[in-house]
């Protein structure tokens, strides 16, 4: 069938996955059905994906009576699967059990994306196939597993990492695939501005202390690590890293796995580190007191060492930190440059449209205490971007580069919100200035940026309204708040 005389697709449900062909254009196969959803909250009407080849050619064909795939190529289904994931740029795929089926989903950039349904057995022996390639019982079990493995498809070398878990409708599985090709080998290709790469170049020059990055889950904080590994790798130094899990393999540095059950914790592990006589230390996460004391301990007796943290903004390590026991002359002392990152999706440049901005988000902006541009650009959708109306992400930034002045104030046992108004009136501005110059470029859109920032704009206000009532009786900064 030709791809160019498809109709609309009506609403319903598919019977066999439909993929689509060699060039990524949608095929439809005989008696498809897609869903057809409603307007996501940009306001765009986006169709469920559909796979990209028709299973009737390459995996077998179909039953005249039931509409079963005959001969069914399981083998042949999983490289499918893959291929087409890699061509949409998904980063996960959801195998999910429905009470009389399997349904599969993709996550591309960020959202996940009906794809495809399958029959329960078809949906069994794929999870089963998977399994048995990642070294794993194929029979369903009653506890959760996981594993990984290297997939070969198409002469590409994929990392992939499965994890499945029972659940009351049968097996989940989730395939996350990582593509080394894809992971940024450069600071300059993260989306930072020129300003905040100086600043991340200037340390680089003359590398002490501590770098944290933090945000929330999916923002991106790994593959800033491992854009600074790429570029450290190039110096004659002995880098060691201890992560949970290690995402990519890279030549030239020593990459310890987090094992718990064999008593390799973050915190073990970066002790043990530290007898190997290393320049360079990578911490995948500090996420409790004993690891934040023996980071802080490393960064003070002159290593680097890099980490993320779960923190709203930059300034809110400061907090964690202190909340974990560690004393303001040692944050002070080992802290040298903390960045806060999100990720947002990148309008597609061949539908978007220039548009008025919501009166609901202007009043979102203006409760923060920032004005919008008059002109803001919001998503369309159309071919090339398979009627999404985004392709990509790209990351907006706040970088604190600690100075002198910061580090008395940190020592004088400042509150959040005096350093936060200091931090605000500095060059670069804070992650919402950077999501304003995203939005006026037309990068992304007004909606996205509200869901990435959610309420941390908020702090800044905050600490300006808060102006003069963080002292004490005898004029001493209070005690800094806890982080939420």
């Amino acid at each position: 069938m030709d791809a160019a005389t498809l109709e609309a697709p009506a609403v319903g449900h598919s019977r066999t996955p439909h993929l689509a062909d060699a060039d990524g254009e949608f095929i439809s196969g005989e008696g498809v059905v897609v869903d057809v959803l409603g307007s996501h909250p940009a306001g765009v009407r986006t169709t469920r994906e559909q796979l990209t080849a028709l299973l009737n050619a390459e995996l077998g064909r179909l039953d005249p009576l039931t509409g079963q795939i005959l001969n069914m190529d399981v083998a042949g289904m999983a490289n499918m699967l893959l291929r087409d994931a890699l061509r949409e740029h998904a980063s996960d795929i959801h195998l999910d059990p429905l009470e009389d089926g399997l349904q599969i989903r993709f996550r591309i950039d960020g959202v996940l994306h009906d794809a495809a349904q399958l029959t329960r057995e078809e949906g069994q022996r794929l999870i089963r196939h998977f399994k048995a390639l990642g070294g794993l019982d194929p029979v369903a079990s009653f506890r959760p597993e996981d594993t990984r493995l290297t997939y070969v498809l198409d002469e590409r070398e994929l990392d992939v990492r499965l994890a499945c878990v029972p659940c009351m409708g049968g097996q989940k599985l989730t395939i996350r695939m990582l593509e080394r090709s894809r992971v940024a080998a450069q600071i300059s290709e993260l989306g930072m501005g020129e300003l905040y790469l100086q600043r991340i170049r200037q340390w680089l020059t003359h590398m002490s202390g501590m770098f944290l990055v933090t945000g929330p889950t999916g923002s991106g904080k790994t593959t800033t690590l491992y854009a600074l590994l790429h570029e450290m790798k190039l110096l004659d130094r002995s880098i060691v890293t201890i992560e949970d899990p290690v995402e990519y393999q890279i030549d030239g540095i020593t990459q310890m796995q987090v094992d718990n059950e064999r008593g390799l914790t973050f915190a073990e592990g970066l002790k043990a580190m530290l007898r190997l006589d290393p320049d360079f230390l990578l911490v995948g996460e500090i996420r409790d007191p004993v690891s934040a004391r023996t980071a802080v301990e490393a960064a003070v007796t002159g290593r680097v060492l890099m980490s993320t943290l779960h923190s709203r903004d930059p300034i809110g390590t400061v907090t964690a930190l202190r909340q974990w026991g560690m004393d303001d002359h040692e944050i002070a002392s080992a802290l040298e440059v903390v960045v806060s990152q999100r990720l947002v999706r990148r309008l597609c440049p061949h539908c978007r449209r220039p548009a008025a901005p919501r009166k609901d988000l202007e009043c979102w902006a203006a409760s923060l205490g920032w004005s919008l541009p008059e002109r803001v650009w919001r998503p369309v959708g159309c071919n090339a971007c398979r009627n999404i109306g985004y392709r990509g992400r790209t990351g907006i930034f706040e970088i604190w580069y600690l100075d002198e002045e910061d580090r008395d104030l940190i020592l004088s046992h400042a509150h959040e919100s005096t350093l936060r108004r200091r931090l605000k009136n500095r060059p670069g501005g804070v992650l919402f200035a950077d999501g304003l110059a995203r939005l006026e470029s037309g990068e992304t859109s007004l909606e996205e940026l509200r869901v990435a920032l959610g309420d941390c704009a908020r702090l800044y206000k905050e600490a300006s309204l808060s102006h003069g009532a963080n002292r004490g009786d005898d004029g001493t900064p209070a005690q800094a708040e806890a982080t939420a």
